[in-house]
């Protein structure tokens, strides 16, 4: 991951903690990941990493993609996912609402 000043950290907390190279060791899927991650989330966490992504949208507005890619590169990448950004984001707002739901984005 490239290091970047922790200007999103939950979004860093999310990324490197649960899409490291190990991941398939212990979630079969992205989605499932997600939901690990919402299930030991407190609501507070959860608030904070939805009012990062729509941050770094807004920040990042005509080039998330690029960025995204600059700084999670060796986690995930979205386009292996068939999804962009913004919709990738939609998907971890949704898992992180009803995390027992993940299994409909796989």
């Amino acid at each position: 991951m490239k290091q970047e000043p922790q200007d999103f950290p939950e979004l860093f907390q999310l990324i490197g903690g649960y899409f490291h190279q190990d991941m398939d060791l212990e979630h079969e899927t992205v989605p499932e990941a997600i939901s690990a991650y919402a299930r030991v989330s407190d609501e507070s966490t959860k608030a904070k990493l939805i009012a990062e992504m729509a941050r770094f949208l807004l920040v990042f507005k005509g080039s998330a993609e690029q960025e995204f890619k600059q700084r999670y590169w060796q986690e995930i990448n979205v386009e292996d996912l068939e999804q962009t950004v913004p919709e990738f984001f939609d998907m971890v707002r949704a898992i992180l609402t009803k995390p027992d739901d993940y299994r409909r984005f796989e």
